[in-house]
């Protein structure tokens, strides 16, 4: 699951919570002249879950987390989490159409330093192997991501190989790159089917390098 999945996931699920939620709306007692309750425990998990999810993929200076954070009282009611409640529902849908493009780009660029981390992790302990996979793996969504920036529509599975070379042909990038890109895919195409014979410790060293190196350059 890429990462534009993971967040969507999450947002979906915070939005069959907060029904949940919704659900659990009380009138207060006869006589008493306040709003509509709602169950406290659940309201209070659920507002912290969605400041969570959104301080992470939205950042803490967005419009959709601040209007939560400024609706999550210490006994939150039922008018504040309906409120709250739409506000996830507009930040599932202005992710979803891509209005947070540019938002999303940072994101995604955080979780490839991450992956790469792991790649770096694997091979300074002598993971060789593993290590190629998952940096080929950075680079192919990388490559995947920055056609649809570049508006080149992609088949159902689409080759690293072809990507590659639509991305040279739009400009966005050189065919010296190009040439460097393809020999990284055969570096994880030979780790990924067991080959070890055809690629060594230092060639996993300068894949993982030039990886990190090209991903700064075009998610930075």
């Amino acid at each position: 699951m890429n990462v534009d999945a993971k967040i969507l996931s999450r947002l979906d699920d915070l939005i069959e919570s907060g029904k949940r939620l919704l659900a659990t709306r009380s009138s207060p007692s006869p006589g008493f002249l306040t709003g509509d309750f709602v169950d406290v425990q659940i309201a209070n998990q659920w507002f912290t879950s969605c400041l969570s999810l959104l301080s992470r993929s939205f950042g803490v200076d967005s419009e959709h987390y601040q209007r939560i954070k400024m609706l999550f009282k210490e006994y939150p009611k039922w008018a504040e989490s309906q409120q709250a409640y739409g506000v996830i529902l507009a930040a599932r849908d202005d992710y979803a159409t891509g209005s947070l493009f540019h938002m999303k780009v940072l994101i995604e660029a955080e979780v490839f330093d991450e992956l790469l981390d792991q790649a770096e992790h694997l091979f300074a302990a002598g993971y060789f192997q593993p290590a190629a996979v998952v940096a080929g793996s950075v680079l192919e969504d990388g490559l995947r991501k920055l056609c649809l920036a570049a508006n080149i529509v992609l088949p159902d599975r689409p080759k690293l190989d072809w990507m590659n070379t639509e991305l040279v042909k739009s400009g966005k990038y050189s065919k010296l790159v190009q040439k460097r890109i393809t020999t990284i895919a055969d570096l994880r195409n030979s780790a990924a089917h067991g080959k070890l014979e055809e690629f060594g410790a230092s060639d996993v060293k300068a894949m993982l390098r030039d990886v990190r190196d090209f991903m700064a350059k075009h998610y930075s």
